[in-house]
C-alpha cells in the first residue's frame, strides 16, 4: 500500500528534534518525547531510529494503546516507506498480525506487550521499545497496562544488564513527562525529556445538544453527522463510545438513506476492522469519507481527509463495580484533555470543525474520568504483578483496601497461593489477558470439558450493558436462548451478535473450534461458580407464610453477605445458586421481615443460575 503520487509529502514537526532525541537515547539509554498529536512521533521516530548505527539490537517494538492503533500505525508507516505491511514494518494484535523475515519494526498493543515481556523478559534481539499512546483510550487491555509494561521493561533491563533503549512518546495533554521520566530511569534517576513544537491548524468547536434528551449515543451522533454533512465540506470522523454504538450508528445512517453514492461510510469498531486500510488512505476521487470509530481514534489514527469531527462526548472506562464483582466499562462523560485530543483530528491538514455533543462547561476535570489518569482495575493489575514475581501484590498496589481485596480474590480463584506466589493456573489466567474471574471461568470450564460453553457465558458476563428486565434472572435461560438463536441464524445483530463474536474469538484463543453443545446448559451453575466462588448462595429459612405473602426470598452468600429474590422468581425455589450480578437499586420488594435482625435492603439478585448440592466426595463448596 504505497502512498499515492497525488498525495503531498508529509511534513513532520518532530523531524526538527530527532537529532537531539537520538543523542539523548545514545547517551542515556532512555528518554521521554513530548509532542502534540500530528507532530509525526509515531510515524517518523521508529524508521529514523532504525537507521542509527549505534542501535543496540535488530528490532524495534512500538507499543501502541490498542490493536486498532497498532494496525493503523503499521499501515501508515509502511505506506510512507513505499512498502506493503509485513516487509520492514509489521504488527501483532490479539486477533492476528502481519510480519516477515525482513520485519524490523513491530507494532503491538500494550496488552500483548505485557504477554511478551512476561514470557521473555530479556527481549532478545530488541534494540528499543517505544511506548506510544500510554494515555490514550484503549479497546483492549486495561488502563495502566502500557505504564506497567514500561515498568517491567525497565526492571528487566536493570536486572539483566540489557542495553534496550526505552522511549515513552506522549503529548502535552496526556501523562506528565516527569513521572514517565522517573519511571524509565529507575534507580539511575529520571531520563531526559525532549519536547517538540505544535502541529496542525485551528479547530472551531461547535457544542450541540442531542435532538432528543436521553437519546442513545448512536442516535445523537447520527443526528449530528447529518448536520455536519449539510453544513461543512470534507471528511467526517465520528467518535462513539464503543464498537456496538459504531455498528448501530452505521445502521441508522444507512436505514435513513443518509449515505448516498458520494459518501464512503467506514466503521472502525475493533482491531480487526476490515475498513481500516480505506480509512487511513485518501478517499477515492469524487467520494467523501465518513468514518465511525471508537475512542481509540481520539488523535485521528492518522485517518486521511478528515476535516470534521463529531464527538459523542462520552467514553467507556473500566471501573470496579461491586454489583458485578469485577471491573467493567462504565459510560462516562469525556474529560477535557480527551475531548481536546478528539478535536485535534479535525485540524491535521487544514482548519477544521468539531461538533461536540457535551458542552465544555459540564465536562468533569481530567482527574475524575479522563483517560489520562485512569484507575487500573486492581485484580488485573495484581495478577500481572504476581506473574512478574511480586509476592505481596496487596502492598505493591499501595495503601487502601483495593489491593488487599484484589489479592484475596486471586487467592480465592486459585491464581496465587497463600504465600503470594502465582500458581500454574494463575500463569494461564494471566496469559489469557481477561479479567481474572472470566479467565478462570474459561480455563477451568475447558478443563471439565465445557470450554465452548464457558466462553459463551463469559462473553455474556462481559457485555457492558447486560440485558435486564424481561430477560429474567436465570442465566441458563439467557444462554440457551442465545445459542438457539445462533443455531437458527436468527441472532439480533445489535443485541446477540457482539456477544457471539466475542465468545467465538475466545474459543479460538483456547483452541476450540467446534460449535457449542446446548446440552451443557444444565451445568451453567457449575460454570458460574468457577467465576464467583464467593457468591455461591444458599436460601435462608423464611418466616411462616412469607412466600405466600409475597415477601422476597433471602439468600446467604459465601462471602457473608445477603441478597434477595422476588418470591415469584423461578429461581427462588432453588436451595442453592451461583450468583453473578447483584442490583443495589431499591424497588417495591425491598421489605424483608427478618426475625434475626438482618438488613431490610439487601441487593437484589440480578443474574444467577441454579447450583446442585455439592458432591461431598469432590466438592467442598459451601
Amino acid at each position: 500500500m504505497s502512498l499515492p503520487s497525488s498525495l503531498p509529502p508529509p511534513r513532520f514537526p518532530v523531524d526538527a528534534v530527532l537529532p537531539g532525541l537520538f543523542d539523548v537515547l545514545r547517551r542515556h539509554g532512555g528518554a521521554v518525547l513530548q509532542a502534540p498529536p500530528g507532530a509525526g512521533k509515531t510515524l517518523r521516530v521508529p524508521p529514523a531510529l532504525l537507521e542509527q548505527p549505534w542501535l543496540p539490537g535488530h528490532h524495534i517494538l512500538v507499543v501502541a494503546a490498542d490493536g486498532l492503533a497498532a494496525r493503523a500505525a503499521c499501515l501508515r508507516m509502511a505506506a510512507l516507506l513505499g512498502e506493503e505491511p509485513g516487509v520492514t514494518v509489521g504488527f501483532h494484535t490479539l486477533s492476528g498480525g502481519v510480519a516477515g523475515p525482513r520485519t524490523r519494526i513491530e507494532l503491538l498493543p500494550a496488552a500483548l506487550f505485557l504477554r511478551r515481556i512476561q514470557d521473555s523478559p530479556e527481549l532478545a534481539d530488541v534494540g528499543a521499545v517505544l511506548f506510544d499512546g500510554l494515555d490514550g483510550q484503549r479497546s483492549d487491555g486495561f488502563p495502566g497496562d502500557g505504564l506497567l509494561g514500561a515498568a517491567f521493561a525497565r526492571e528487566a533491563r536493570e536486572a539483566l544488564c540489557g542495553r534496550t533503549l526505552l522511549l515513552a512518546m506522549t503529548d502535552p495533554m496526556g501523562t506528565a513527562p516527569a513521572p514517565l521520566a522517573a519511571l524509565l530511569g529507575g534507580g539511575t534517576g529520571p531520563v531526559p525529556v525532549v519536547t517538540c513544537g505544535a502541529a496542525g491548524f485551528p479547530v472551531e468547536i461547535r457544542p450541540i445538544e442531542a435532538s432528543v434528551p436521553g437519546a442513545a449515543p448512536e442516535t445523537a451522533v447520527a443526528t449530528a453527522v447529518r448536520r455536519a454533512l449539510r453544513e461543512e465540506r470534507g471528511g467526517v470522523l465520528a467518535i462513539l463510545p464503543d464498537g456496538g454504538a459504531v455498528c448501530r450508528a452505521a445502521a441508522l445512517l444507512r436505514e435513513a438513506g443518509e449515505v448516498g453514492p458520494d459518501i464512503l461510510l467506514l466503521s472502525l469498531c475493533d482491531e480487526a476492522a476490515s475498513d481500516l486500510p480505506a480509512a487511513v488512505a485518501p478517499a477515492p476521487p469524487g467520494l467523501r469519507k465518513l468514518v465511525l470509530a471508537t475512542p481509540s481514534a481520539e488523535a485521528g489514527l492518522g485517518i486521511a481527509d478528515v476535516r470534521i469531527v463529531v464527538d459523542c462526548g462520552l467514553t467507556r472506562l473500566p471501573r470496579h463495580d461491586r454489583n458485578r464483582g469485577m471491573a467493567y466499562p462504565l459510560m462516562l462523560p469525556t474529560g477535557r484533555d480527551a475531548a481536546q485530543r478528539r478535536a485535534i483530528a479535525a485540524g491535521r491538514h487544514e482548519p477544521g470543525v468539531c461538533y461536540r455533543l457535551s458542552p465544555s462547561r459540564v465536562l468533569p476535570e481530567p482527574s475524575a474520568c479522563d483517560p489520562a489518569a485512569p484507575a487500573a482495575p486492581a485484580a488485573e493489575l495484581a495478577l500481572e504483578l504476581a506473574a512478574w514475581g511480586e509476592k505481596d501484590t496487596g502492598a505493591a498496589l499501595g495503601p487502601g483496601t483495593a489491593g488487599a481485596q484484589a489479592s484475596s480474590l486471586l487467592v480465592l480463584l486459585g491464581a496465587i497461593g497463600a504465600d503470594g506466589a502465582i500458581t500454574p493456573l494463575g500463569q494461564r489466567m494471566a496469559r489469557l489477558g481477561l479479567p481474572p474471574r472470566l479467565a478462570r471461568l474459561i480455563l477451568c470450564g475447558a478443563d471439565i470439558g465445557l470450554g465452548g460453553l464457558a466462553c459463551t457465558v463469559a462473553a455474556l458476563l462481559a457485555e457492558p450493558d447486560h440485558p435486564g428486565g424481561g430477560d429474567g434472572t436465570d442465566l441458563r435461560e439467557r444462554v440457551d436462548r442465545l445459542l438457539a438463536a445462533e443455531g437458527e441464524g436468527a441472532c439480533d445483530p445489535d443485541r446477540d451478535l457482539p456477544i457471539l463474536v466475542r465468545a467465538q474469538a475466545w474459543r479460538w484463543r483456547i483452541g476450540i473450534h467446534q460449535p457449542v453443545d446446548r446440552a451443557g446448559c444444565a451445568r451453567i451453575g457449575e460454570l458460574l461458580a468457577l467465576a464467583y466462588p464467593d457468591r455461591i448462595a444458599r436460601r435462608q429459612p423464611a418466616a411462616p407464610g412469607a412466600i405466600e405473602e409475597g415477601e422476597p426470598v433471602r439468600y446467604g452468600l459465601a462471602d457473608g453477605s445477603f441478597a434477595r429474590l422476588p418470591a415469584g422468581d423461578p429461581l427462588a425455589a432453588e436451595a442453592r445458586l451461583a450468583v453473578a450480578f447483584l442490583d443495589d437499586s431499591r424497588g417495591d420488594d425491598t421489605r424483608v421481615d427478618d426475625s434475626r435482625g438482618g438488613p431490610a435492603d439487601d441487593p437484589r439478585i440480578a443474574l444467577a443460575a441454579a447450583l446442585p448440592e455439592p458432591d461431598p466426595q469432590r466438592d467442598a463448596s459451601p
